[in-house]
C-alpha cells in the first residue's frame, strides 16, 4: 500500500512532504492506470481509458476519444438490423479497441432467446475483426458459458463490473473469461482472478481509476507498483493499446 504522503527532497535541497499520487509519478514516471470500461471521459494524462459507446437508433459517435468500445447492449435492443449495420461499420475503426457492451440479461425486456441471437452475432463479428468482447451479464451465467463453449472464441471475453461470489469467479476464470472489477467488488472474487485474469474499470462512477487500483492493492496486500505492472501486462495482452 502506498502511503498518502511520503518524504522527499526538492531540487533546491529543501526537505518536503510529497502527496502520494505525486510521489508515484516521481518514483515511477511511466506509471499508467488502465480503465477498460467507462462512460465518463477522463482528462488525466496518466489514466488510459476505454470509453463505452452504446449503439442505438440514430447513434452518432465521438471521433475525439482515443480508445473506445461499441456494442448493442441487451437493455437497448431497438431496431437490431439498423443497430447491427452501425456496429459492423464502426467496429472496424482504429479507435474501436473492443466490442461491447454485449451480453445477456434476464432482467431486460427483450426475450432471452432474442438476446442470445444478437449476442451471438456480435461475438462472431468480434471474431471476424479480432477485437475482445466486453460482456454485460445478469443471471444468465450458464447460458453465457454455453455460448463460449459453442463459439470457442480466439479473442478475450471480459465480464465487466463483476460483483459475484468467489465460486462464480473461479468457474468463469476456469472457462477462460477475464473479469473486470470496479469500485464495488468481492475481495475473495478478486483473488480468484488475480493476477492473470483481472482488469479494472470505473463504469458509470465519476471517480479516478487510480482509486480503484488503490482498492485492489489494499485488498490484495500488494504494492501499487506491482499491481500497475501486472494490470498493464493484462491490458496489453487483451487490447491493442
Amino acid at each position: 500500500m502506498v502511503p498518502s504522503k511520503v518524504p522527499g527532497y526538492l531540487s533546491n535541497g529543501y526537505f518536503a512532504v510529497i502527496p502520494g499520487e505525486v510521489a508515484d509519478m516521481i518514483r515511477f514516471p511511466d506509471m499508467k492506470y488502465y480503465n477498460i470500461h467507462t462512460h465518463v471521459k477522463d482528462s488525466s494524462p496518466e489514466n488510459i481509458f476505454i470509453f463505452n459507446q452504446v449503439v442505438r437508433t440514430g447513434w452518432e459517435g465521438d471521433p475525439d476519444i482515443l480508445y473506445q468500445s461499441i456494442g448493442i447492449h441487451p437493455w437497448y435492443i431497438e431496431n437490431e438490423d439498423e443497430q447491427f449495420r452501425i456496429l459492423e461499420k464502426e467496429i472496424t475503426g482504429k479507435r474501436m479497441v473492443a466490442l461491447g457492451e454485449a451480453g445477456l440479461d434476464k432482467m431486460a425486456k427483450t426475450p432471452l432467446n432474442r438476446q442470445r441471437e444478437i449476442f451471438l452475432q456480435q461475438a462472431l463479428l468480434a471474431e471476424k475483426v479480432q477485437k475482445p468482447v466486453i460482456i454485460h451479464c445478469v443471471k444468465a451465467w450458464d447460458e453465457l458459458i454455453a455460448l463460449k463453449k459453442e463459439i470457442k472464441p480466439s479473442v478475450a471475453w471480459i465480464v465487466h463490473g463483476f460483483r459475484g461470489k468467489p465460486e462464480q469467479a473461479r468457474q468463469l476464470v476456469q472457462h477462460g473469461f477475464w473479469l473486470s472489477f470496479g469500485t464495488y467488488f468481492n475481495p475473495d472474487s478478486l483473488q480468484k482472478a488475480w493476477p492473470e485474469r483481472c482488469l479494472a474499470e470505473t463504469d458509470e462512477e465519476n471517480l479516478s481509476i487510480r482509486e480503484v487500483y488503490q482498492q485492489f492493492a489494499d485488498s490484495l496486500h500488494i504494492p501499487m507498483e506491482l499491481l500497475t505492472t501486472q494490470l498493464r501486462k493484462n491490458v496489453q495482452q487483451v487490447f491493442s493499446i
